[in-house]
């Protein structure tokens, strides 16, 4: 196999063919393609064609998922099935963990007026 066919062949551990995976997001959230082709600037035929690529330069993916209103980046990562927390997901955690520390302490101080008043 030459070179320049190398990135054709498919292994085990493969991509999606990642027309057909942007494809099924549209018809998915039901979006017109036409609307997304004139968003994009090019023809729907050029659209249609995205979809039968395997693979797909960056530039593209982010345009479209501009246009159709949808992180396609993150839709991608989350089928590597690789564990990732978003800045914005470690902030909530931490505040969740700060918030549930505050929620014992009033429990306590709860428990301790319960007891005042049942005095």
């Amino acid at each position: 196999m030459g070179r320049e066919q190398k990135y054709l062949a498919k292994g085990e551990n493969d991509h999606p063919d990642l027309g057909n995976f942007v494809h099924w997001y549209i018809l998915e959230f039901q979006l017109k393609k036409k609307d997304i082709a004139d968003t994009l600037q090019i023809l729907p035929t050029t659209l249609n064609q995205y979809f039968k690529k395997r693979s797909m330069q960056f530039g593209i993916l982010w345009r479209l998922s501009q246009a159709m209103k949808f992180n396609l980046v993150m839709a991608i990562g989350e089928h590597l099935n690789i564990p990732f927390e978003t800045k914005v997901e470690k902030e909530l955690r931490a505040e969740l963990v700060e918030k549930e520390e505050l929620i014992k302490t009033m429990e306590i101080e709860l428990g301790v007026y319960k007891r005042i008043v049942e005095k």
